[in-house]
């Protein structure tokens, strides 16, 4: 499957969500599809790159977009945000919802996860342009246990 397709998922849920449990579930699939999409991105205009590592995969990702240049950056920034955004939606389960110094409930926190997917989508579109095909996989260092 194309990894967008869990970015598209998760905006279907979040267009009918009426669910605390709804709103949470958007986010994480927002979150995945873009990790995914971002990680295809980043090994195809960085072909020759070590794979990641299994156990610190999503930080790892968001390190190798720190390469200075300022659509790299932007890269790595809303993509450690929206991973924040994942944690708390799929950690943080109190009915309220503490996000940087606001205190808010799921919809609101949903409508803000998906401006800052949208954003990491039109930032990865500027730093590699082009959707992830079918099948993308995101070279990763399995251990041997």
């Amino acid at each position: 499957m194309k990894p967008l397709d869990f970015y598209r998922f998760g905006l279907a849920i979040a267009s009918s969500a009426k669910t605390e449990a709804e709103h949470r579930t958007a986010i994480g699939r927002m979150y995945y599809g873009l990790h995914h999409e971002a990680c295809c991105r980043y090994f195809r205009a960085n072909p020759d790159a070590p794979p990641l590592g299994r156990g610190s995969r999503h930080t790892e990702l968001i390190r190798r977009f720190d390469s200075g240049d300022a659509i790299s950056n932007e890269v790595r920034t809303v993509l450690e945000e929206l991973l924040k955004m994942r944690n708390i939606a799929d950690y943080e389960l109190g009915s309220v919802i503490h996000y940087r110094e606001w205190r808010i409930g799921s919809r609101v926190f949903m409508g803000m996860a998906l401006i800052t997917a949208r954003e990491l989508l039109e930032a990865l579109e500027a730093y590699s342009p082009g959707e992830a095909p079918d099948g993308c996989d995101c070279p990763t260092v399995y251990s041997s246990r």
